[in-house]
């Protein structure tokens, strides 16, 4: 791979860092309910193998300010239907049941934490990978 003279800068790995306010909570979420890998931790961080971490806020998240917390994190599945019925059976209550938005289907639900998160399914015929 050719770096750009103008872009010398190479990212090897992206690793999205969700903010927590109990991390023993939050690890049950992400490990139990949605099925991800740890892959290491600590006491106010943990790392998931799907390139997902928890890291333990300094101050509480204010769930109607999502200027501290602007990320959605977004899982691609391959039936956003049948990702929503299983989260559904374990508990997981959703801001917006899945919905066709042109070309993808989406869910929206909080975590233990009151992160917003997002089922995606494409359905774009020649759908890019990231």
């Amino acid at each position: 791979m050719t770096l750009s003279p103008e872009f010398p800068l190479k990212f090897l790995e992206i690793t999205t860092m969700v903010l927590v306010q109990d991390m023993d909570r939050a690890l049950r979420f992400y490990r139990d309910i949605l099925g991800f890998t740890l892959q290491d931790e600590a006491e106010d961080w943990a790392m998931f193998s799907e390139r997902v971490g928890l890291m333990l806020s300094p101050e509480p998240l204010p769930l109607d300010n999502l200027n501290l917390n602007a990320v959605t994190l977004s899982l691609r599945v391959e039936d956003a239907n049948a990702a929503y019925a299983e989260l559904i059976q374990k508990g997981v209550a959703f801001l917006v049941p899945p919905t066709d938005v042109g070309g993808a289907i989406v869910a929206s639900f909080r975590d233990s934490e009151g992160n917003i998160l997002q089922l995606i399914q494409n359905n774009l015929a020649n759908e890019a990978v990231i």
